[in-house]
């Protein structure tokens, strides 16, 4: 009797063990379970804000770079462009020493030395930033797209002869197809200005020259990204004052904002000369679209930076040729631009050339 009650205890007991033991083995897999699908949730969301991250610094760089064009489109027109670029890279100058203070960017301190040093680049930089202006004010939007372009014939023609790069027949093709469109889309331009087209020259010809210089004085003079912004809006200031007064900007910006005299350009061959913006809207529209145009400057920089890094060099060019698609449809529209149907066909060749170009170089 004894017995059979210890075998059935052993067997209660054994049962109960096998009872644990699966459980435990539910358990396991539960646990493992969790775990997994733990593991693919955490990578789903690293993968949906990998492509977030991406997206809003394209988005982020395109509407910056759509910006900026615009927005000085609008202010060159109506006032002296000189004295508006100095007042924008004041702004920039400050944002950036802001982000320096809280911690967002680094660079070093002002040195004298590393001015010194820097201020060729900075030379070539304000003749840029000046010649855009000084084109911006008697070109269309689309036709400055345009023209930007020709820069990279001429980036392409000083890379060969200072640094001995050749270039492949697709982007030789692209630049082809570039000038051709250029060429005969300013053939047709109802509003052609010669002053413009020879200032877009000179812009193209500073701008090959700052691309250039560059890929020389970053080998030479150790600087980060934001180092280069700050000194480039710093030391530009200075420089555009001095060519500000020579142009004699000062009283018309001072009339415009304080007297309340409405502005009268005094360059005859200046399309905008018989403009006339009363005081009450410049003292307000014209301060708020400067700044906005100095800061959005700044976050330019940071849009390219974020852009690189979320994403590749290769989405990063990719964007800014496809920028210059926007940038001409609105410009087009919002200022009213008179344009042919040969003419628009020539500028979508031309931007097609861009395109081509841009994935020229990534496919090299």
């Amino acid at each position: 009797m004894n017995e059979r009650i210890g075998e059935d205890n052993s067997g209660l007991l054994k049962r109960k063990g096998d009872e644990e033991e699966n459980a435990e083995i539910v358990q396991g897999k539960e646990r493992t379970d969790r775990n997994f699908w733990s593991r693919l949730s955490v990578k789903k969301i690293q993968g949906v804000c990998v492509v977030s991250s991406g997206l809003m610094s394209c988005l982020l760089y395109s509407f910056c770079s759509i910006s900026m064009v615009l927005t000085n489109k609008l202010l060159a027109s109506s006032l002296p462009p000189i004295s508006l670029l100095a007042m924008q890279n004041l702004v920039a100058t400050v944002c950036v020493m802001s982000c320096k203070y809280l911690g967002f960017v680094e660079y070093n301190d002002f040195e004298w030395k590393m001015a010194m040093a820097w201020l060729p680049v900075n030379i070539i930089f304000v003749g840029m930033l000046s010649s855009s202006f000084f084109a911006l004010r008697y070109l269309s939007v689309p036709m400055i797209t345009v023209f930007k372009q020709l820069s990279n014939f001429l980036t392409l023609l000083g890379e060969w002869y200072l640094f001995g790069h050749t270039a492949t027949p697709g982007a030789i093709f692209a630049i082809l197809i570039m000038i051709l469109g250029a060429t005969v889309a300013a053939d047709l331009d109802i509003d052609f200005s010669a002053i413009g087209y020879a200032w877009q020259l000179i812009n193209c010809v500073m701008t090959s020259a700052y691309v250039l210089y560059l890929k020389h004085a970053v080998t030479t003079i150790k600087l980060p990204k934001f180092g280069m912004v700050f000194y480039n809006n710093l030391l530009s200031i200075p420089l555009l004052l001095v060519i500000a007064a020579c142009n004699r900007e000062f009283s018309t910006v001072y009339s415009a904002l304080y007297s309340g005299v409405p502005i009268q350009n005094t360059n005859n061959n200046d399309p905008t000369h018989n403009s006339s913006i009363k005081q009450q809207h410049t003292a307000t529209t014209f301060l708020i679209l400067n700044f906005f145009a100095g800061a959005i400057g700044f976050v330019l920089n940071f849009a390219s930076l974020w852009c690189v890094s979320a994403t590749s060099a290769t989405t990063y060019s990719i964007v800014g040729a496809l920028n210059k698609v926007p940038i001409t449809i609105i410009g087009f529209f919002l200022f009213e631009t008179h344009i042919t149907r040969n003419g628009a066909i020539s500028i979508a060749a031309s931007l097609c050339g861009g395109l081509l170009y841009t994935a020229a170089k990534i496919y090299k």
